[in-house]
C-alpha cells in the first residue's frame, strides 16, 4: 500500500488546472453514462473552489496528486457539504479515497463539525457503494434541475454534540437507521409529487413553495 500524505489547498498550492484535470478524468466514468458533471472550464472551478476548502491527497514518495475532495463549511449548524471526491485512475481500488476522507473527518472533528452531506446519482452505483461502504447513511431522494436522473443524499455523523445541537439525537447509531428510513421516505414522496422528471417544480410544488414563502 502506497503511502499518502493530505494537505489542504492552503497549506500546498496546487494549480487550479491541475486539480479540475484530475477531476475530470475521474469522472469520465460519470460522464460516459450521461451523468452531469458540473465543473466546466478552469475559470468556472477557480470562482468555485473559492468558498469552499480543498483536500488534496500525495503520493509520499512522488508527490504526484492521487485524490481531491472539495468541501463547504456550515459553521454554524457543525455540518460539511462534499462533493467531487475524484481520485486518479493510476491509484483506483487502492483506498486512496477511503483514507483521504478518514484524514479530513479527523481534522474535521477538531475544528468542531458533526457531519458530512454529500449526493450521487442514482446510475453510479459504484460511489453509491462507496458512500454506504465508509459509513455514510442514504437520507434523502432528489432530481435537481437540468439533470435527467434521480439522485440518493448521504449522510455520515462522525461527532455528536446533545448539549448544542439537540437534533444529534435521531443520527446517534442505535436511532439512526430509522430515522434515515423516514426521511428517505418523505423526500421521495415530496420529489415525486412536486417535482417533474426534469427536477423542476410542478403546479403543486410551485403551490406548496409559494405557501412557505408565505408562512416564513
Amino acid at each position: 500500500m502506497r503511502e499518502i500524505v493530505v494537505h489542504t489547498l492552503r497549506e500546498k498550492a496546487v494549480p487550479v488546472e491541475e486539480l479540475n484535470r484530475l477531476i475530470w478524468t475521474s469522472f469520465e466514468q460519470w460522464t460516459s453514462i450521461g451523468l452531469y458533471v458540473p465543473l466546466s472550464d478552469d475559470a468556472h472551478f477557480a470562482n468555485y473552489i473559492k468558498s469552499r476548502v480543498v483536500f488534496i491527497a500525495e503520493d509520499a514518495a512522488t508527490g504526484e496528486l492521487l485524490a481531491v475532495h472539495t468541501l463547504k463549511l456550515n459553521k454554524r449548524k457543525g455540518s460539511v457539504w462534499g462533493a467531487n471526491l475524484a481520485v486518479s485512475p493510476t491509484a483506483k481500488n487502492e483506498g486512496i479515497g477511503t483514507r483521504l476522507l478518514q484524514e479530513e473527518i479527523v481534522q474535521l472533528r477538531q475544528r468542531g463539525y458533526r457531519y458530512i452531506s454529500e449526493r450521487t446519482g442514482f446510475p453510479a452505483t459504484w460511489s453509491v457503494r462507496w458512500h454506504l461502504k465508509n459509513g455514510y447513511r442514504i437520507m434523502g431522494y432528489g432530481r435537481a434541475p437540468k439533470e435527467n436522473y434521480p439522485s440518493y443524499k448521504f449522510r455520515k455523523q462522525f461527532a455528536y454534540d446533545l448539549r448544542h445541537h439537540p437534533s444529534d439525537f435521531v443520527w446517534l447509531p442505535y436511532v439512526a437507521p430509522v430515522t434515515a428510513r423516514l426521511t428517505y421516505a418523505f423526500t421521495f414522496l415530496a420529489t415525486r409529487l412536486c417535482k417533474k422528471r426534469n427536477g423542476e417544480l410542478n403546479g403543486l410544488g410551485k403551490g406548496v413553495k409559494k405557501v412557505l414563502k408565505l408562512r416564513s
